[in-house]
């Protein structure tokens, strides 16, 4: 049986959190008839491909950068959770400090971390030989 990718599993693990997030804002927020925010940009017109979004923007990061992992890791997380809650989210100055604690979780598991890092690894990877 091949590994599973680290990035799919964080990825797989935001989208689910990210979704009971949603799930839970909907049911408080919602008018009768009326459709959330985030249902509305689940189904946009023409939704831009994410590993691409993502693969430009890791791509963007200096080689040299000691960071860079982080960094990495970091863009995925982002552009996950914008993808899943909407692009409005990225000018919310909680976002950041949202984004800080998902890191700070990822960092305090040693399992965790070593799948995070493995996950930029890849994501490093794949970037580079996409551009």
């Amino acid at each position: 049986m091949a590994p599973v990718d680290p990035a799919n599993q964080l990825a797989a693990l935001i989208r689910v959190q990210v979704a009971e997030l949603r799930r839970r804002q909907e049911t408080k927020s919602r008018a009768p008839g009326q459709r959330s925010q985030p249902e509305a940009v689940a189904n946009p017109s023409s939704p831009p491909d994410l590993g691409a979004v993502v693969a430009q923007r890791i791509r963007s990061i200096d080689a040299g950068d000691p960071q860079r992992e982080r960094k990495a890791l970091r863009m995925f997380l982002e552009s996950v959770m914008l993808s899943e809650l909407g692009p409005g989210l990225a000018n919310d100055p909680s976002f950041a400090v949202m984004i800080d604690h998902v890191q700070a979780q990822f960092d305090s598991d040693p399992e965790l971390a070593q799948a995070a890092r493995d996950a930029a690894q890849v994501l490093l990877k794949n970037a580079d030989a996409a551009g």
